[in-house]
Order: structure tokens, then C-alpha cells, then sequence
């Protein structure tokens, strides 16, 4: 009886590691099925943040081909000394391609020259010209790293809209987790204490279209500081202030369990606000 035990055992941790080995390939692979049912010609672009993996947005795009808002057509893998693999078809009217850096624990800087040699190579190789961006913790800040940089240059997709999730803005260093939660007022005029990369994001905002459209989404698990537990709501709305155009921001706070950090990429109701802003799904 023990020995048949072991057997069954033995073979439910295999069957165990199988589903989640299939899993782990299926959230880093592409899909082949056509999900889309929205009107939507733009690849939108999936980005992690500091740490991540292919969870950090697989599920999310899992979620979002069952909803018909699109299909996962591409996953870019940007390699060590910043190769990058290209799989599937990035040229997909309304596709969505989902980003991984290797390299995952680097700095915003290094991250933000990445994603502009991903965004040079769809321009140019492949004539993508028009792209959204969904970024995640600190793929937002690398986002607007890389927009305070680039800008709207030729040669680039133009970014149309730009979703950022729990994104620490105004932070001293937007990855590693700190020893507190930075939380700094916000006035009129800004934060009242401004982190050097914020402060070099904002001398450089003019390089951000005023054409970009964002969604800027923040957790508050109702305790002081204001914080989905790693990132504080005053950080997150930073971003703000790096916008030139008030009419193209919009800002939400989610609260409850699941505005926790790592919780709010599988929120359904950021779920809900990411369709209705970029697909224009209705409620």
C-alpha cells in the first residue's frame, strides 16, 4: 500500500510540474488563434517591471484574448548585451506583443535604452508605426524614461496611448524595495521633494507628445502612507507633473485587497479601465 502510495505520488508531482511547466511556456509563447473582436489597428506593447517575468503580464494577456480584445502575435525578448529575439509576427493589425527583459533587474536607464531598440526595430525592420504601451511597477517609469529621451524621433513608433500600473514615479530607486515607503506631498507646482531621475523626467518632458493619452492607475490599501504596500499613491501620481497636457491624463485609484502591488495586474477592474481606455470596450 505505501509503495503504491509513493507511485501516486510520485506521479501527481509529475503531472504537477508538467501543467506548470506547460503554463510557464504558454504565458512567454504566442498565440496562433485570432481573439481580437474589438475594432483595434494598434499593437499595443506589454511591459514588466523591475524583476518581472512573463507572469507579470501573462495572465493579464491570457484575460485579455478571452475577452476578444486581441491577440498575443509576438513576444520580444531582449537578451544579454541587448540582443533582441523577435517571435511570431509584431505586423498583426491590433496585436499584442509582449516584452521581456532578461536582464530584469537592472536600471531604469539601461531598461529605457532597450525599449528604445525594441521600438527602433519594429520601426524600422518591420514598419510598425503606431504602437500603445501597458507597463507595470517600474516598466511605467521606463516608459517615461524612455519618452522624456526619444520622444516622438521619426524613426520610432508613434506611442498613441500609455497605460502604468502601480508605477513609482517620484521614487529614489524604482525597483529594488526600500526600507520605507517613499510618499512625498504633492502641491500645485509638483512633489515637494523631487528623486533626481523625476527631476530629469520632468526637465525633459517637452520631448513627450502632447498627443499621448494616459491612464495612470494607483493601489491604495487604506493605511498610511497611502500605498498598495510598495509603491505610494503620492509617487504614482507624480507622473502628472511630467504630463504637458492635462486633457490627455487621466488618473485612477484602486482600493482593496487586489490594489495590492502585485495584485493589481490581476484586478478586474484595471482590467475593465485598460478596455475601456485602449479598446473602447464598453462597461
Amino acid at each position: 500500500m505505501k509503495a503504491q502510495t509513493k507511485v501516486i505520488t510520485g506521479a501527481a508531482v509529475l503531472s504537477a510540474a508538467s501543467f506548470c511547466g506547460y503554463k510557464w511556456q504558454r504565458l512567454g509563447g504566442i498565440t496562433k488563434k485570432n481573439y481580437r473582436q474589438v475594432k483595434n489597428d494598434i499593437p499595443t506593447l506589454f511591459i514588466h517591471g523591475y524583476a518581472g517575468t512573463r507572469l507579470s503580464t501573462g495572465f493579464m494577456l491570457r484575460r485579455f484574448e478571452k475577452k476578444g480584445w486581441g491577440s498575443k502575435t509576438c513576444v520580444i525578448k531582449v537578451k544579454d548585451h541587448q540582443k533582441i529575439k523577435i517571435i511570431g509576427d509584431p505586423t498583426v493589425p491590433g496585436c499584442f506583443i509582449q516584452v521581456l527583459f532578461d536582464e530584469n533587474r537592472v536600471s531604469v536607464m539601461k531598461q529605457s535604452n532597450w525599449l528604445w531598440r525594441v521600438m527602433a526595430t519594429l520601426k524600422l525592420k518591420y514598419h510598425v508605426n503606431e504602437v500603445n504601451l501597458v507597463a507595470h511597477s517600474m516598466g511605467g517609469v521606463v516608459v517615461m524614461r524612455y519618452l522624456s529621451s526619444h520622444g516622438n524621433y521619426y524613426r520610432l513608433p508613434r506611442v498613441n496611448k500609455v497605460v502604468t500600473i502601480g508605477s513609482p514615479f517620484n521614487d529614489s530607486d524604482p525597483g529594488k524595495t526600500t526600507a520605507f515607503i517613499e510618499s512625498y506631498l504633492l502641491t500645485q507646482k509638483g512633489p515637494v521633494f523631487e528623486t533626481m531621475l523625476f527631476n530629469r523626467m520632468r526637465q525633459h518632458n517637452f520631448l513627450v507628445s502632447p498627443q499621448i493619452k494616459f491612464l495612470n492607475i494607483a493601489g491604495d490599501l487604506g493605511y498610511q502612507p497611502h500605498s498598495d504596500g510598495a509603491v505610494s499613491v503620492n509617487s504614482v501620481r507624480s507622473l502628472r507633473y511630467l504630463i504637458k497636457n492635462p486633457e490627455n491624463y487621466t488618473e485612477k485609484i484602486m482600493y482593496g485587497k487586489k490594489a495590492a502591488h502585485t495584485l493589481l495586474h490581476e484586478n478586474p477592474e484595471v482590467d475593465q479601465l485598460i478596455g475601456e481606455f485602449l479598446f473602447n470596450v464598453k462597461k
